[in-house]
């Protein structure tokens, strides 16, 4: 009987033990739910300018069923995590630490660049003492405050660890839901694919924004916007594209360019090409609401007046430098790429070989090809994607002979830039092409130097504006002593120069005062040490840089180059939502404000552009990018 008794008493705590084991992981399942609501709320919130009635709006009366699918996803990771590190803890630790810092992230970016934050994004946590550097007090603060509280998790946890009230899972249930999870997260992961069930459940709802991704997030929220810009082909395919098409794109346009060689004297340029993206160089006298009392650039504005020159359309604001330099290189632009497709540069150019671009052509002619960027060679992956690109030789801080800073800043300065250019030029025997990068003025501006204009001399309250105003003037100093010495130089040299984007310096107020055609056109000439030529570019795009450096040095083009030049006749600048009609000069929004003739040698471009990048480049084998025998 007492046998019996102390069994029946061992099975009744055994039920009591499963009972309490059972509420205890009820109570795990519970806290991970609630840490899912809590981060994916803090990732809308900052999202939406840390505007909470928008959040409230999207999830309770806008867009509810897509808040709840990416609810899930945000669950599926949270799975994912507790089954790999085997701690509710820990794993809703390291939840709030990815959620506060993405959001942070998101909240800068859109604040810097009015851009979300994207997944080839996360790439640049290879820079993070860059990034940190671009922050301000107030985020670093909270940035730090997030990591304490990571931290104050892990140790509670640790502490917590051999309590009875922490339930572990049992290892056939982690390996179980790590399996499951993982093979859900991995099909997340083929967002772009055709048929994926997880973009079918948001189609039922969702009205997707290719063209711009601040509405896109928008709209469908951060997680779906996220996911949206997972990787995917660089291009759709063009109904039409075949071999046989691009063989009759090749001699329709080839023949376009044999007629634009009957007037060219050289078969290949006998000059020097330089080409100079400035950082953040704009033209603040172009900014309505800033009443600026003095010119930071007036050596630029004088020369615009007197060469080749106009404004750029440039793709980024306050950031995107790597877009508008592939742009320049290539002759690809952005616009034809598919809505993921945000930084070529890190998505899918630095995995090729080689890639057709002005420096590959001009590396056939002869020409030593040198690029110059005054920082290090992983950001953008640039070491790769300037291998793959052609050039001969990159120079980065560590390789640059000339180094110089001014004052507080922590960048080299343009005038050291530039004196790596005419050292270049005055070492080599050969035709030079020369592509540089400043990093002068890049963000962030405040307390950049110790001295600067004065608010009484310039009008300006902001210590932040007065320091770019102080880099805009640097620039300008430093460019009229470069263009003074190749002047003197015996070579003849070509130098195109302009500014990559503008800075998000002056608020978003200022930013709103002005259309979004001026936020994105920069200062823009093209110069000649030979040649006193002036021509109004008008607003162009980089794709036709080299079409213009042809022209200048009277040197034949390609079948491809031929096709750049009637484009430039009918839509001289372009990028997603941003269209310069070339029968009125007027803007559109879409492809669909631009003629017949426009429409149909943008087809033809975009046949081009993904045979090349997602195609079976049947354009290279056939000479499409070669001068014709």
């Amino acid at each position: 009987m007492k046998i019996s008794k102390r069994l029946k008493m061992m099975k009744e705590k055994q039920k009591l033990q499963c009972k309490s084991r059972g509420n205890i992981l009820l109570l795990h399942c519970f806290s991970l739910l609630v840490t899912v609501f809590v981060v994916h709320l803090f990732l809308q919130w900052t999202q939406n300018d840390l505007d909470a009635g928008l959040v409230v709006n999207f999830i309770f009366a806008w867009h509810t069923e897509k808040f709840l699918i990416s609810t899930g996803v945000l669950v599926m990771l949270g799975l994912w995590l507790w089954a790999l590190v085997g701690n509710i803890r820990l794993a809703n630790a390291l939840l709030v630490l990815s959620g506060g810092i993405l959001g942070m992230a998101t909240y800068e970016k859109m604040l810097q660049r009015n851009e979300p934050v994207y997944p080839s994004d996360l790439k640049m946590l290879t820079e993070a003492t860059f990034l940190l550097e671009m922050l301000n007090g107030r985020t670093l603060a909270a940035l730090s405050l997030v990591f304490l509280l990571f931290l104050a998790f892990v140790l509670y946890s640790l502490r917590q660890a051999k309590s009875k009230k922490t339930v572990k899972l049992g290892w056939k249930s982690r390996v179980l839901i790590l399996i499951t999870t993982s093979m859900a997260l991995g099909y997340a992961g083929q967002f772009q694919q055709e048929g994926n069930l997880l973009k079918k459940a948001y189609d039922r709802t969702a009205y997707w924004i290719p063209y711009s991704q601040q509405m896109n997030y928008y709209n469908t929220g951060f997680v779906a916007g996220f996911l949206y810009n997972l990787s995917a082909a660089p291009m759709e395919l063009p109904a039409d594209y075949s071999q046989e098409k691009i063989d009759v794109l090749k001699a329709t346009y080839q023949q376009l360019a044999d007629e634009i060689n009957t007037n060219r004297t050289v078969a290949l340029p006998e000059t020097n090409v330089i080409y100079i993206m400035n950082e953040s160089f704009a033209d603040p006298l172009e900014l309505v609401g800033l009443d600026l009392q003095t010119d930071p650039i007036p050596f630029t504005r004088a020369l615009m007046d007197t060469s080749y020159s106009g404004e750029l359309l440039s793709q980024g604001y306050g950031g995107g430098t790597a877009n508008i330099e592939f742009e320049a290189l290539t002759g690809f632009s952005m616009e034809p790429f598919a809505a993921n497709i945000t930084t070529p540069y890190t998505q899918f150019l630095s995995s090729r070989d080689n890639f057709p671009s002005i420096v590959s052509r001009l590396e056939q002619a002869g020409f030593r090809t040198t690029a110059i960027h005054p920082y290090n060679t992983t950001m953008y992956k640039r070491l790769e994607n300037y291998e793959a690109l052609g050039f001969d030789t990159f120079l980065y801080e560590d390789t640059m002979a000339n180094t110089a800073k001014l004052d507080t800043n922590p960048y080299i300065s343009d005038a050291a830039a530039y004196a790596e250019i005419t050292a270049i030029l005055k070492a080599s025997a050969e035709k030079d092409f020369i592509h540089l990068v400043t990093m002068q003025n890049h963000t962030p501006y405040q307390d950049k130097y110790t001295a600067i204009p004065s608010a009484a001399e310039t009008g300006i309250v902001s210590q932040s504006i007065r320091n770019y105003l102080q880099d805009l003037q640097y620039s300008d100093q430093a460019l009229a002593e470069l263009l003074a010495t190749l002047q003197e130089w015996d070579e003849p040299t070509i130098v195109v120069f302009w500014g990559d984007h503008w800075p998000s310096v002056f608020g978003e107020e200022l930013y709103a005062l002005n259309t979004l055609q001026n936020m994105h056109e920069t200062p823009l000439f093209i110069y000649s040490n030979t040649q006193e030529v002036h021509k109004d570019l008008g607003v162009t795009s980089p794709i036709y840089f080299l079409p213009e450096v042809l022209e200048l040095s009277s040197s034949r083009v390609t079948a491809f180059e031929a096709l750049l030049m009637a484009l430039q006749e009918q839509v001289p600048a372009f990028e997603k939502a941003l269209y310069v009609n070339g029968n009125t000069g007027e803007y559109v929004s879409s492809r669909e404000g631009l003629s017949e003739q426009a429409r149909s040698l943008l087809a033809d471009y975009d046949l081009i552009q993904y045979d090349t990048t997602t195609g079976n480049r049947y354009a290279e084998a056939n000479g499409f990018y070669r001068i014709a025998d």
